[in-house]
């Protein structure tokens, strides 16, 4: 509950220092971190293609909460990498992430942007193309890094 607590009030802080800005954007991220973050998308693609729980596992906060359209919310990296390694023993999938505005404060940032999935059922074959919007959440880890720690999106089944 505290930690909860704690990531409302940093996100509550940065959406009101966000919204000081009369252009509507946020506080400026140096280049090399903007090129971070979208690493973290296109990992994301190349991964989530390859069906690689292990690469999937790399990009999520240990304590990442994945908020699944018409789902329960799934808490923690391990119960996420759980819920990949069901779906990539069903399907494989061709996952595009589009590029997406990237905006930070401190040591979080959001991507926000669209989405492109096709769906192959293994038994059988039959093929669905998913399409939606998704934001992600992600918090700089103490090496560095940049790692998801909310994954929130929608979906279009047949666009």
């Amino acid at each position: 509950m505290r930690n909860q607590i704690l990531f409302l009030t940093l996100l509550l802080t940065c959406l009101l220092t966000m919204s000081n800005f009369s252009d509507g954007g946020g506080i400026a991220l140096p280049a090399q971190e903007i090129a971070a973050i979208d690493k973290v998308r296109q990992d994301f693609n190349t991964a989530f293609s390859a069906g690689d729980i292990e690469a999937m596992g790399r990009l999520i906060a240990e304590e990442g909460v994945w908020m699944p359209p018409a789902e329960p919310q799934i808490k923690g990296k391990d119960a996420v990498k759980a819920r990949y390694a069901k779906a990539f023993t069903e399907i494989s999938s061709k996952m595009d992430l589009k590029p997406g505005e990237i905006q930070g404060c401190t040591d979080w940032a959001y991507m926000h942007g669209d989405f492109d999935r096709t769906d192959t059922l293994k038994a059988g074959g039959r093929t669905q193309r998913v399409a939606g919007h998704y934001l992600l959440i992600l918090q700089k880890q103490p090496d560095g890094s940049w790692k998801i720690s909310r994954d929130i999106w929608n979906v279009h089944l047949n666009p």
